[in-house]
């Protein structure tokens, strides 16, 4: 497990590194000086380049590092900090803003906890919340069944399978403050339109909440739905869409 957290700490400090080539050599250069402003651009343009190459890696990395999360129940909350702010950063984002979220990911790091002998186990653990009876029997089985295609290296029916624990929790959570089961009422709405249904309702989510259900559907469109190349989410990805899941159905049920 410190492979993987050393693993993103370089990729971190790769980005931090582009940052820092780029407002060093990437000055100004006097007007009129035709040949060395071309050179300048070049040279802008080049590490501007290994900027957004190691964007493109760091969001890769990322998905490895979930894999830390089983040595300590701390690195739940840091993991789930973590990969909130890696999907909103942008290649295209100020070199301030870059800066930033590589000094707030690193201190997040340097926070997960690895423990000297981690035990080995084959199934990925659950931390259950509390949760509606009318729900609770349904999504224990697909809790099961997704500990069961996750040690099968199943890992596409381990997300499709966490769309539908979302769909289940969303769907009981509006019937809870509208009286209306959108299951008999509006059957196959998707997850978006199901939360503008609870926004009209009252309930918000926050920014982040909302993210990780649509970070959840995307990857469960892209596994359920026909394509030119099949889409196999990786070890990583689908540990980081149960995280998600477990994450959503807390705040979505906290009492």
């Amino acid at each position: 497990m410190a492979v993987q957290i050393d693993s993103f700490k370089q990729k971190l400090n790769s980005l931090a590194k582009a940052l820092a080539d780029f407002r060093t050599q990437a000055g100004d250069v006097a007007p009129g000086a035709n040949e060395i402003i071309d050179y300048q651009a070049g040279k802008s343009k080049y590490l501007q380049t290994a900027i957004s190459r190691a964007v493109v890696d760091l969001k890769k990395g990322v998905w490895d590092l979930v894999e830390v999360r089983s040595a300590d129940p701390s690195n739940e909350i840091i993991l789930l900090d973590i990969l909130n702010k890696i999907t909103t950063l942008r290649q295209s984002d100020p070199h301030n803003i870059l800066s930033k979220k590589v000094s707030d990911m690193s201190v997040l790091v340097s926070n997960l906890v690895v423990p000297a002998v981690t035990q080995q186990t084959s199934s990925i653990s659950f931390d259950i919340p509390s949760l509606p009876e009318g729900i609770m029997d349904d999504i224990m089985a697909d809790m099961n069944e997704i500990r069961k295609c996750f040690d099968a290296g199943c890992y596409r029916s381990s997300v499709i399978l966490c769309g539908r624990i979302l769909e289940a929790a969303l769907n009981r959570k509006y019937f809870e403050v509208s009286g209306n089961d959108l299951l008999e009422t509006s059957p196959g709405l998707g997850l978006g339109k199901i939360i503008a249904k609870l926004a009209e309702k009252g309930v918000k989510f926050d920014p982040g909440l909302t993210q990780q259900i649509h970070m959840v559907n995307q990857v469960r469109i892209y596994s359920v739905h026909q394509k030119k190349d099949a889409f196999y989410p990786s070890k990583g990805q689908t540990q980081a869409m149960i995280l998600y899941t477990m994450d959503v159905l807390k705040k979505l049920f906290r009492k």
